[in-house]
């Protein structure tokens, strides 16, 4: 997500599912560390019901019907507003400074996976 900000995109709601979407706890870490609003969707295998639109709107464009998926997603999509989790802005400074640490971190590792493989390469 902070690549696609980056880039321009501004998100106003993030979607889950699977798992980790069903805990209340992971959900507002998310929304504290994105400081963007997350939610969940009232179908729990949110893949395969994305599978099933994508299909949906390539049958019906290739049956001539002028779909956009848009269209589709705002028919079939629904969400959980009860399982809705709201940034806490007094949290941002300190996922601020993890990710900053995280990324510090994942470059070093970067360089030093790069060094294994050259010493295991030979």
């Amino acid at each position: 997500l902070n690549r696609l900000r980056k880039l321009g995109v501004r998100p106003s709601q993030i979607r889950v599912t699977g798992g980790g979407a069903r805990s209340k706890v992971w959900r507002q870490i998310m929304a504290d560390v994105f400081q963007t609003e997350v939610i969940t969707l009232k179908v729990s295998e949110g893949a395969a019901y994305g599978a099933a639109l994508q299909a949906m709107w390539c049958w019906h464009n290739q049956q001539g019907k002028s779909t956009s998926i848009d269209a589709l997603t705002d028919r079939f999509v629904r969400v959980h507003r009860q399982e809705q989790a709201t940034p806490n802005p007094k949290h941002a400074s300190v996922y601020q400074e993890l990710q900053s640490m995280q990324d510090t971190s994942g470059k070093a590792l970067l360089r030093l996976f790069d060094q294994h493989r050259s010493f295991t390469q030979g």
